[in-house]
């Protein structure tokens, strides 16, 4: 068979034509192989239409155990003939796999977890590798049995299987390669000397362990051609593990970066689609009319249309768009656009105002200074946060492990003890009022009666914030609008990003707004002392704006 005429090419050239509905990132991921099937031997890779069939072909051994289906043998549907037949078609010059590390994104409820089975148990029997480790893995143990458990009940429903393979409680094994397949947790059994053949991370957006998914990786170098099967739903923060492999796999699909060992496929509809038009339901989920039906689609549209608080977890979940924060406040793609570096040395001496939003013993604090420089803001964060009673690094692994980085990175101050340490925040303001030609100070006044005394000895610059409605629309307004005019400067700071991920935007009838910290995904400290100093520096240039009008 020529490899234009293989079912993978066919698919591939059938969303290149538009006569498969695909998003952007699953056109990319076609157009990259029809165009290394032209120049890919330029390169040394090559796709072996045999090798591709054969893992497309072994599906047909696996059997559905669950719902409708269950009993039916496993029939894989274009999109899926596509990934599989891809990753273990493309060949190197030596005859080993092209792609190592892959990444699927697909909405819920599209069979992610039933045709991750297939190479589970085929790099198990057949890839000729001596004594294969196959890895479950996930956060929790829970998580990681889903796919566990599931590829037990294949085994045990095929009699194909049921032959080559014995299951047991905790393991599966392979006899006639020494192989076996088991789950793997942070809260489960220990991941250390594992030697990973292939290894499913389910659920990747939930991932904030990131010690795991390194180990999990870097576990498989001895080996020849391990696979690193990635699959998730999309997330609800970019400042993530998976958001990080979102961005990577657009970035290769888009060609700016050059990897032939990474293979994404990541479906979903573009940023601004219509949640209501069944064209963009179709982009994010490739099995609807398969597993799930479009009127089954459309009543999960219909509650989140009427219960607004289910439209994120719509998006999300069924569209399978990310979304930042409870109500998707700001999109990461947007906020990126101010992430561009810049020398701090340029605002020395610069106009300066700055919010301080100080927590109570263990949460966030953190300073903001909004610097207004000809049309933009350029805004420098300090977050602050203590080591806890357990330590920092216990704190970190139960809280969100990107901490550790954050603060190696110098982007997160970490105080010993367990509460913030009111004098290292003083020390920080006062080098900022050194730094800065420091106008105001504002801030939220809960919590902050001996830290204000003591502001108001050093004679700083105090501006007393509201947090309600009345105090917090119109600067959050201000912000909303000069992100979305490219006007704010934030370079690129991932705590800052993080936050601002997590704020959830209140709105009241009046159509006011606000953070809402109880209903946020996470600590919002450093997203809301943003809001705060951009707020005061807006005021006070609009009202120089209005004394240079009296002036002409």
């Amino acid at each position: 068979m020529e490899a234009i005429d293989h079912p993978v090419s066919r698919y591939a050239l059938s969303v290149v034509a538009g006569d498969t509905v695909a998003g952007e990132l699953v056109r990319m991921a076609c157009e990259r192989h029809l165009v290394d099937l032209e120049r890919g031997a330029d390169r040394g890779l090559w796709f072996d239409t045999k090798a591709a069939s054969r893992i497309l072909n072994f599906a047909g051994l696996i059997k559905h155990t669950t719902g409708p289906s269950a009993g039916k043998p496993l029939t894989l549907e274009p999109w899926q003939m596509f990934r599989h037949g891809s990753v273990f078609g493309w060949k190197r010059a030596d005859g080993l796999r092209r792609f190592k590390a892959t990444y699927h994104q697909v909405g819920k409820k599209n069979g992610k977890t039933t045709d991750t089975a297939v190479p589970a148990l085929y790099t198990q029997l057949f890839d000729g590798e001596a004594a294969p480790q196959g890895y479950c893995a996930a956060t929790t143990r829970d998580q990681a049995g889903l796919l566990f458990k599931e590829l037990k009940r294949m085994i045990r429903a095929s009699p194909a299987l049921v032959q080559l393979m014995t299951v047991y409680k905790t393991e599966i094994e392979t006899p006639g390669t020494n192989g076996t397949i088991s789950a793997l947790s942070r809260d489960g059994n220990s991941a250390d000397g594992i030697n990973p053949h292939f290894a499913a991370r389910d659920e990747v957006h939930r991932w904030t362990d990131r010690e795991l998914a390194e180990i999990v990786v870097n576990s498989m170098l001895a080996r020849s051609q391990p696979i690193d099967w990635a699959i998730t739903t999309a997330g609800a923060s970019r400042a993530s593990i998976c958001g990080e492999m979102r961005r990577y796999s657009e970035q290769v699909l888009r060609g700016d970066v050059e990897d032939d060992a990474f293979f994404a496929y990541v479906a979903e509809p573009p940023e601004d689609a219509d949640p209501a038009d069944p064209l963009a339901w179709r982009m994010g989920n490739p099995n609807l009319g398969v597993s799930f039906q479009e009127e089954d689609f459309g009543r999960l549209y219909r509650e989140a249309q009427a219960i607004s608080g289910k439209m994120p977890n719509f998006r999300r979940l069924h569209l399978n768009l990310w979304t930042e924060g409870a109500q998707g406040w700001i999109s990461r793609d947007v906020w990126d656009r101010g992430a561009e570096p810049f020398d701090i040395e340029m605002l020395r001496g610069r106009d300066a105002w700055a919010a301080l939003d100080l927590s109570s013993t263990t949460d966030l604090s953190a300073i903001v200074i909004a610097v207004p420089v000809e049309g933009r803001t350029y805004l420098v964060a300090y977050t602050f946060m203590p080591e806890g009673p357990r330590g920092f690094i216990a704190r970190a692994q139960s809280e969100n492990r990107e901490f550790i980085a954050w603060r190696d990175q110098g982007w997160l101050e970490v105080h010993k003890g367990g509460s913030i340490d009111e004098d290292q925040i003083l020390q920080r303001l006062e080098w900022i009022r050194r730094f800065f030609n420091l106008r105001e100070l504002a801030f939220d006044r809960w919590g902050m009666a001996s830290m204000k005394r003591q502001l108001n000895r050093r004679n700083f610059p105090l501006v007393d914030h509201g947090q309600g409605y009345a105090g917090m629309s119109a600067p959050m307004k201000a912000f909303e609008a000069r992100v979305m005019e490219t006007r704010i400067r934030h370079a690129g700071n991932p705590v800052l990003a993080w936050a601002v991920g997590n704020t959830h935007r209140d709105e009241d009838a009046s159509e006011n707004i606000k953070p809402n910290k109880q209903k946020s995904t996470g600590r919002i400290d450093p997203a809301v002392a943003a809001i705060m100093a951009l707020g005061r520096a807006e005021a006070a240039q609009g009202k120089k704006r209005d004394r240079e009008i009296e002036l002409l």
